[in-house]
């Protein structure tokens, strides 16, 4: 593969789930490039027109010189920022509603390539959704709802008035006793579900473990908890990660929560490796992400 071509190929590390796990042997680099070769089909994009043709390779693209602020002007990350430390330390912001994906670690400059390695606390890429904030998922059971009444005006055996009973339980305000309480999880944005994820509700007097999931295997069923009994947070053991995260529940309580999740700093994913391709642009360096966009360096 031509020069021009691998720096093309390495685009596809960016946010991409790689088929084997890296040896313990194999620094950054080596991962870096190894799956840049694996993508070699991305060289189409250099004959296209649509990747740059202009390595980077002036004084302005030396490793203490590209330490600076840089941002995503356009597309679906616009806004994304990227910041390099002289010291080899990075933190980057991906802004893609509903969850802003954090990331920080270290960087280097290889062969061409910006490489990031992340060193994320899990503790970070856990997030609740505020009861309030969430009007679009209600407005979407609202309808599911309607839709159920309308085709069910009287319920047809138990199963209808189950799935009807669900819908006014998580519509409610506040959690009414004697109802199950939901907890849904999701990674927006690599769409990985929860399987293997063991979900707890925190009790004032003890725990109380999931009773069932529901279709899609990313929403948790909880029986009502006792009377008396105060339900103080949510503890999630993700695969791999040593200790439980808890996320703590304010009253009042309610019929249901939500739990956004970044699989990836999670190491849910196999890779977080992410490499960028340097280019020389007009005003600067930049910095090109597959299915993130350009990182342009901001203007002091």
């Amino acid at each position: 593969m031509s020069r021009s071509g691998l720096a093309v190929a390495a685009l596809c590390l960016a946010l991409a789930v790689q088929a084997q796990e890296p040896t313990n042997h194999e620094d950054a680099a080596g991962q870096a490039r190894r799956a840049a070769e694996q993508a070699a089909a991305a060289v189409a994009l250099l004959e296209s027109g649509e990747a740059p043709a202009l390595p980077c390779a002036d004084d302005a693209c030396a490793p203490q010189a590209l330490a600076a602020a840089y941002r995503v002007q356009d597309g679906t990350y616009a806004g994304s920022m990227l910041r390099l430390g002289e010291e080899g330390r990075y933190s980057m912001q991906l802004t893609q509603p509903p969850m802003q994906r954090s990331s920080k670690g270290t960087w280097s400059l290889q062969d061409g390539m910006v490489v990031l390695v992340p060193q994320d606390d899990p503790a970070d890429a856990v997030q609740l959704v505020p009861y309030e904030a969430r009007s679009a998922e209600r407005a979407q059971l609202q309808q599911l709802l309607a839709d159920l009444q309308q085709a069910h005006p009287e319920p047809d055996g138990r199963s209808d008035q189950d799935a009807r009973d669900t819908l006014q339980a998580q519509l409610a305000a506040t959690h009414e006793a004697g109802r199950p309480l939901y907890v849904s999880l999701l990674d927006p944005l690599t769409g990985v579900a929860s399987e293997g994820v063991q979900v707890v509700l925190e009790l004032a007097g003890g725990e109380l473990a999931a009773e069932s999931r529901l279709s899609g295997g990313n929403t948790y069923r909880f029986p009502s908890p006792p009377p008396g009994q105060a339900v103080t947070g949510v503890r999630l053991q993700f695969p791999g990660v040593d200790a439980p995260l808890r996320l703590p529940l304010q009253a009042p309580l309610r019929p249901s929560y939500q739990v956004l999740f970044d699989a990836c700093a999670l190491r849910m994913c196999e890779s977080a490796t992410m490499g960028m391709v340097l280019q020389q642009g007009a005003d600067g360096p930049l910095l090109y992400a597959m299915g993130v966009g350009v990182f342009q360096r901001e203007s002091h």
